[in-house]
């Protein structure tokens, strides 16, 4: 036998050998990365998925936060999570390495070259809108324990991109009132590239415990000076946190006082308390101002002795609406006006949601025509 011959058989054989594990690894290589998909979501190891997703915009983040997003989705939506396996299958098996309609499809790696094809899980990315917010809001969308702003476009109503799955976002918003948290779950899927979340700024403000200490700080406050006023002469310097509309009114009545008040010889008048009903507190937004109502079952111990007659006492209890405004002056809520009404039977016990004010008791003040009239 011919020498060259003998020398070539084994090459030959090698060459066999070394072209059945090429075909072999190249046409393993595009199951790698699904393998990791399935083994991810059953095992819900997002990690597992870091060096295979691609995103199908760079400006899209791939990270741990973004990974368990997915995975989180893909875990509780069984159904969602057989159509991709299907669709990956289904590309290996026709050869077919290319975006689909799914979310994720499984692609020749672009970014990497050489003799062997290397694949990757592209995933279609998609925005959030913002929408229901006020243009003077200044608005956050923050990935909870990432702590990573999304980034936002020039009209600030778009947030993004990101991967699809189930996002635990923090939602800052800050305003004249102040700075607000809300935490939302936010599920980015649909193949929509663009996920609406609606905002509520009323609802996130009303809902806020430093706001409605507020609020109900500055109805103590001018319930308190009602007793100053009664007992100042009805001068309006005596409402410390109040609005001119309220002020003006003030006028008038002093104006009525000052007509009558040569036949009072003392009025005395103490503040008993006020229970808040806090399921009527409400809180609104015109365009860049912010009102609120609330409404609360206010106890006032009143005595006027007029002269010639019987002293007069009252010591009941109305149902009083107030009115705010917020000051952005001087950072405070302000009375803006009360509506008066009269208590109904048991009104207060049938309120679910309540709040008692005035936990101390406040003292008597007293108005005097003068040293010489008669007194209580």
């Amino acid at each position: 036998m011919n020498k060259k011959w003998l020398i070539a058989i084994p090459i030959v054989a090698v060459l066999i050998i070394g072209s059945v594990l090429f075909i072999t690894q190249q046409n393993n290589r595009p199951k790698k990365p699904v393998e990791a998909f399935e083994q991810a979501v059953k095992e819900n190891k997002p990690n597992l998925l870091k060096e295979w997703v691609v995103a199908d915009d760079k400006k899209a983040k791939v990270n741990d936060a973004s990974l368990k997003a997915l995975v989180t989705y893909l875990k509780a939506n069984n159904h969602s999570y057989q159509l991709i396996k299907e669709s990956l299958e289904k590309q290996i098996a026709n050869k077919e390495y290319m975006v689909t309609n799914e979310q994720i499809s499984l692609v020749e790696d672009e970014e990497k070259k050489g003799i062997f094809k290397n694949y990757k899980l592209k995933v279609k990315t998609a925005n959030i809108k913002l929408v229901g917010h006020s243009s003077s809001d200044k608005v956050n969308l923050i990935i909870n324990k990432s702590n990573e702003s999304l980034k936002r476009n020039k009209e600030g109503d778009l947030f993004g991109p990101v991967l699809p799955g189930t996002y635990n976002i923090k939602l800052n918003m800050e305003n004249k009132l102040g700075l607000f948290l809300e935490k939302r779950k936010v599920e980015v899927w649909g193949g929509s590239k663009q996920i609406s979340l609606i905002m509520d700024s009323e609802k996130l403000v009303q809902n806020d415990k430093a706001t409605q200490k507020n609020i109900l700080k500055a109805v103590e406050t001018f319930n308190k000076d009602l007793v100053t006023l009664q007992t100042n002469g009805f001068n309006k310097k005596a409402l410390t946190n109040v609005t001119e509309r309220v002020t003006e009114n003030v006028f008038l009545v002093e104006k009525d006082f000052n007509s009558v008040k040569d036949y009072i010889d003392e009025i005395q008048v103490q503040y008993l308390g006020a229970t808040v009903n806090m399921d009527h507190l409400d809180v609104k937004q015109i365009y860049d101002d912010w009102s609120a109502n609330v409404e609360a079952i206010v106890s006032y111990d009143t005595k006027i002795k007029v002269r010639d007659l019987d002293n007069y006492e009252d010591k009941s209890s109305i149902l009083c609406i107030y009115e705010l405004k917020y000051d952005a002056g001087r950072k405070k809520w302000l009375i803006d006006g009360i509506k008066e009404k009269e208590v109904k039977d048991n009104e207060k016990d049938k309120w679910k949601n309540k709040v008692e004010l005035n936990d101390e008791e406040e003292p008597v003040m007293k108005w005097k025509r003068d040293e010489n009239s008669d007194t209580l």
